[in-house]
């Protein structure tokens, strides 16, 4: 028997086609260093001012190294799908400190560093940005410190963008969510277009803000070394630049700060030229990775001598950009490819089961995780009871007292380790009266074994400090409900916000899971199982997808009304002030399941006996296919504030 033929994975094929991808972004990104390298050039010349084979071709190939850097950071750290948790303090602590935000803000300073060093070196002499200057009147060198200024300006910007670049989620492939939409996918190019003046304009805000609010940053004295960025800035470029210069041997600031007009003018020019490399950058990258996975007009898979072998390894992939590129190519042969639809239905004769099968098998587990997710959510946590210990036995009550019990503590019976010391003097005695008030409003009533001098400096001390409405509250509901009073006040500002559980975050992190959701694979799954069934009609001649559509309509119905029930159940958390009940990526989900099994009943209604259907089965299919409201809005990601 010939050994089976090894199947190539998916990755095979969806590398090189990215790759395609990755070059063609290169080339707008060259482009734009182009034009860059024209502005702050030289012109006297009119010839090799422009030329590329001169200082213009040299100066754009410089420029695209910074720029390039931010492609390899959108590599490193691509990936698709929204950041899901309940709260922006929640992405905040999860993802301030790991070593990817790290990376984003070494990246964005390195490039930084290198466009400043290049601009400098391309800046004319008007501009006065040369590292030395020539003290007037003498031949003596001293450092010039407006290219230091513009070097820090642009690490200022090098970190507003960072903040820009983690706030907002980068890093996301923004893949269409319904791929069967005509046209689920607008040519690159021409959305480029559309963005770029948005692009321009915010690039321009961004560094004239920065301008403006630059010069203060740069001179604050922090109080502890090195005091400021200027001191900082001005002693380390010294250090190294003694080697190669001859410097005065007095280390003092100049007396003049560098905020001339003429250098504010080269911070904007310099922030809105490097601004505009990253967005550029950024949105090539975005607009031509994620594209459709075709290759002339057909799947990427084509080429495979076992096509549907490579198509099941990209289904099962372990990275979630693999599994949502190997989704959206199954829901395209599902919908226009029905040479590979009779390969899907006919191979049959494969290691693991039929291909169909298999697809059916990891169809549903996407859909039935949704499920899984809100079981999980909606059962409480075990709580393992501890065991009870009996301190006494028959054993040890014969045996003879050598001494007197032992006195009790404030914990348990016996804790002579934690009892406090007794208190020294009148002052003592009102400090322990104060803390045993403190910890008995939080537990039960005040105990009545306080003296009256003692009762009467707490009634005064809370009349200072607590309204008549919070001493209700505190003898009410104690301590706690005190403290939730003075959380819900500061959820109601701008400063809460972050803290706030509103109920489009929740369903979206239960629904979708943590810490990445994507509501595309799941529609994928959804549109992949019903074209595939309806398809089988006529291109089956086996029959083997006519015996699954009974587990597929059970599977849609099932999910369909445990995910409209939770919508109801879940309720609004007490730090949602809003209560807006309100979830696009949710109804998405619905309006697919539902056109899903309304697509099925029309096909597969009239042979409901032979699938062995029962009519409360086919009833509660129809109720579960009443047209849900369209969403709310188009799924975005629910990270800080709704933009990951």
């Amino acid at each position: 028997m010939a050994p089976a033929s090894r199947i190539r994975p998916y990755k095979d094929f969806l590398t090189p086609a990215l790759h395609r991808r990755f070059a063609t972004a290169t080339v707008i990104l060259f482009g734009l260093c182009y034009a860059e390298a024209l502005v702050i050039g030289e012109w006297n010349s009119f010839l090799w001012s422009w030329l590329p084979f001169g200082r213009a071709g040299i100066r754009t190939g410089l420029l695209f190294i910074p720029a390039f850097m931010i492609f390899v950071l959108r590599v490193a750290q691509l990936h698709v799908g929204i950041r899901t948790s309940y709260s922006a303090w929640d992405t905040f602590r999860r993802y301030a400190l790991r070593f990817d935000t790290l990376q984003t803000i070494g990246w964005y300073f390195l490039s930084a560093y290198l466009f400043s060093e290049i601009y400098i070196w391309s800046a004319s002499k008007g501009a006065d940005l040369n590292r030395i200057k020539l003290i007037p009147k003498t031949d003596r060198t001293a450092l010039n410190e407006k290219p230091i200024y513009l070097t820090s300006f642009l690490f200022f910007l090098a970190l507003v963008q960072a903040v820009f670049h983690l706030f907002y989620d980068y890093d996301r492939l923004d893949m269409p969510v319904a791929k069967t939409a005509s046209p689920s996918v607008v040519n690159p190019t021409k959305k480029l277009k559309e963005r770029f003046p948005s692009l321009v304009t915010s690039s321009l805000q961004r560094a004239a803000i920065l301008a403006t609010i630059s010069p203060f940053l740069y001179s604050m004295d922090f109080g502890i070394y090195p005091y400021s960025v200027r001191n900082f800035a001005w002693s380390f470029t010294r250090g190294w630049a003694k080697v190669f210069w001859t410097l005065p041997k007095s280390n003092s600031l100049p007396a003049t700060r560098p905020f001339h007009w003429s250098v504010l003018y080269q911070t904007v020019l310099a922030g809105f030229l490097l601004t505009l490399l990253w967005e550029v950058g950024n949105a090539a990258f975005t607009e031509y990775v994620a594209q459709e996975p075709l290759k002339n007009e057909r799947p990427i898979t084509y080429e495979s001598r076992d096509p549907n072998g490579s198509l099941l390894t990209g289904l099962r992939g372990k990275k979630l950009q693999t599994k949502a590129f190997a989704f959206w190519e199954l829901v395209y042969i599902a919908e226009r490819f029905e040479g590979r639809r009779k390969a899907i239905f006919e191979d049959i004769d494969r290691k693991g089961g039929s291909t169909w099968s298999q697809i059916l098998g990891i169809c549903l587990e996407v859909i039935t995780g949704i499920d899984s997710r809100i079981a999980e959510f909606q059962t409480p946590p075990a709580v393992s009871a501890k065991p009870v210990i009996s301190q006494t036995s028959e054993a040890g009550s014969k045996l003879p007292r050598l001494g007197q019990p032992l006195k009790d503590g404030i914990n348990q019976p016996g804790d002579i380790f934690s009892q406090p010391p007794k208190p020294a003097g009148s002052l003592g005695v009102h400090v322990q009266a104060v803390g045993n008030f403190a910890k008995d409003h939080g537990r039960s009533p005040p105990s009545s074994s306080l003296s009256p001098r003692s009762r009467k400096l707490i009634e005064k001390a809370e009349g200072v400090v607590l309204t008549p409405e919070q001493k209700k509250v505190l003898a009410t509901q104690g301590l706690g409900g005190l403290f939730k009073d003075w959380f819900g006040w500061l959820l109601q500002t701008s400063a809460g916000k972050p803290f706030r559980q509103e109920y489009r975050r929740r369903m979206a992190a239960i629904v979708l899971g943590q810490p990445y959701g994507d509501v595309g694979v799941i529609i994928d799954a959804i549109d992949a199982l019903t074209r595939f069934a309806v398809c089988s009609l006529k291109e089956d001649k086996y029959g083997n997808v006519q015996r699954d559509v009974k587990l597929i309509i059970r599977t849609f119905t099932t999910t369909v009304t445990k995910l409209e029930g939770f919508k109801k159940s879940i309720g609004i958390h007490w730090t949602d002030i809003e209560k807006k009940q309100e979830s696009p990526e949710t109804d998405t989900i619905l309006v697919a399941l539902k056109s899903g099994l309304e697509k099925l009943i029309e096909a597969f209604g009239d042979y409901s006996e032979d699938l062995r259907l029962s009519q409360s089965e086919m009833r509660m299919a129809r109720e579960a296919a009443t047209p849900a409201p369209a969403p709310v809005s188009a799924p975005v990601r629910p990270e800080m504030e709704q933009k990951k």
